[in-house]
């Protein structure tokens, strides 16, 4: 056997060790979602839905949504007006989400409630456009949310 293939099979099981190790990991840490049942009566609930599969745009879309709900809503939070809700819309009993709120791919829904029950919902798939520059998402979100909280009536 030369060098160059002995250093491919190296690489090859390597490779396979790696995706095993991170396999095993992720099978350990169970779910990583919050309750998928809406828990407010009377305001708005952001999620962020995502599948089982976790790329690096996808957490930012999170952390992003994430941070211009804290740092543009901090008011609304503390008085549960507003609540932040992480779905992973592919774990079993979930998998409604995606039909209900029209998507296939991860996003921030923002669904509105009134007497526990759902009022309205807007879909925000524009975070994908907008993620690879920050202060534009997190303005981005923070207009969506207000100008949803300021919209009347029923609607998608």
């Amino acid at each position: 056997m030369n060098t160059k293939n002995a250093f491919t099979i190296c690489l090859l099981l390597f490779v396979a060790a790696a995706i095993t190790v991170l396999t095993v990991k992720s099978l350990r840490s169970g779910p990583q979602s919050a309750s998928a049942e809406p828990t407010i009566a009377n305001g708005v609930i952001v999620y962020y839905f995502h599948g089982n599969t976790r790329c690096p745009t996808c957490r930012n879309i999170e952390a992003y949504a994430h941070e211009a709900v804290e740092s543009g809503f901090a008011d609304e939070l503390k008085n549960k007006q507003i609540l932040w809700q992480v779905i992973n819309y592919e774990t079993p009993g979930n998998e409604h989400f995606a039909t209900d709120y029209e998507f296939v791919a991860p996003i921030v829904v923002l669904v509105m409630f009134k007497d526990g029950k759902q009022v309205k919902w807007k879909g925000l798939p524009e975070v994908w456009e907008h993620v690879g520059d920050k202060p534009v998402f997190v303005n981005f979100v923070q207009t969506s949310l207000t100008e949803f909280l300021q919209e009347k009536g029923a609607s998608k």
